[in-house]
């Protein structure tokens, strides 16, 4: 297979490694880009990248909750250009946008979204009038909306970064309702949402890590403890103890349960959910969370992009 120059430019833009080295990794994997991904990370050459691509589109992303931070939405709404997306009238479309989420039950997908009456109109009515104002194009990204069910406590709580470059969105349950209206909880589940933008994990617990996500990890670590020298006489068993010792460390990097805490890490997120449960006499504990970072999904095409896209 021919390696092209985009080829190379975009594994050194994902890895980090040098240009030479990435030629070199897409002919020994016959141009299989993920491949050529592990081939440099055995190496030494590259780290694992938390995020497929680089984030290109503007708008914003918006976490939001009910009063009684009982429901909420995060909703990622994209334009062309920064201009548009700093436009107080954008910012002003794009929270409506969220709040009608918020109060929608019916409201699980952009598509439902598209359909859903606001003030009389349909949402992407509403998204080509603001096409129409500002001449750009404009597309709802991705929409996910999370209730607490009946009988169940917890709380949920936000944070957005700067001027919704990065939404974050973290549940927490609880036993009782006292628990969960605690304003200590409220503030933990905040810094856990602060947590997650600064520490960018792939999942809220050991338990949400796919089989194949696994696998290939097991795999890259052996191929670098492989091409260390000081292992080079030890045998199998020790090479797979070696192992599971670095995969809790990368437990440790990329779920949010298990990292430690960016304001002392001689805790980790888990103990303080372990010390509030404690202190308040109810188990308060992470259920899930979400961080968005603007533009890293790609189904924020408008319908006039799709059907462009469909006709060739």
């Amino acid at each position: 297979m021919q390696i092209t120059a985009q080829m190379v430019k975009d594994l050194r833009e994902k890895t980090g490694a040098g240009m030479m080295k990435c030629k070199e990794a897409l002919q020994e994997c016959n141009g299989n880009f993920e491949e050529a991904v592990d081939f440099l990370r055995k190496k030494g050459l590259a780290s694992a990248d938390k995020r497929s691509g680089r984030a290109t589109s503007q708008g914003m992303v918006i976490p939001m909750t009910t009063t009684n931070r009982r429901t909420a939405v995060i909703l990622e709404v994209n334009c062309e250009t920064d201009f548009v997306a700093k436009n107080d009238n954008f910012k002003a479309f794009a929270n409506k946008i969220a709040k009608a989420v918020l109060n929608n039950a019916s409201i699980q997908t952009v598509a439902d979204l598209e359909k859903a009456s606001i003030e009389g109109q349909t949402a992407d009515d509403l998204r080509k009038i603001m096409v129409s104002t500002t001449g750009e194009n404009m597309g709802f990204g991705r929409v996910e909306r999370f209730e607490i069910a009946n009988g169940k406590f917890g709380i949920f709580d936000t944070y957005i970064h700067g001027d919704g470059n990065i939404g974050v969105l973290v549940q927490l349950s609880t036993e009782n309702a006292a628990a969960a209206e605690n304003p200590e909880t409220i503030t933990l589940a905040h810094e856990i949402a602060l947590q997650a933008a600064a520490m960018k994990p792939l999942y809220a617990h050991t338990s949400e890590v796919p089989t194949e996500a696994l696998a290939r990890e097991k795999d890259v670590i052996l191929g670098q403890i492989k091409n260390d020298p000081k292992n080079a006489n030890k045998p199998e068993d020790i090479l797979h103890k070696i192992v599971e010792g670095r995969l809790a460390k990368y437990y440790k990097e990329y779920c949010l349960n298990e990292q430690a805490y960016v304001k002392d890490d001689s805790k980790s997120i888990n103990d303080l959910t372990v010390e509030l449960s404690k202190k308040l006499g109810s188990k308060v504990a992470l259920v899930t969370y979400r961080r968005w970072a603007l533009g890293e999904s790609s189904a924020g095409a408008t319908p006039e992009e799709k059907s462009a896209e469909a006709a060739g």
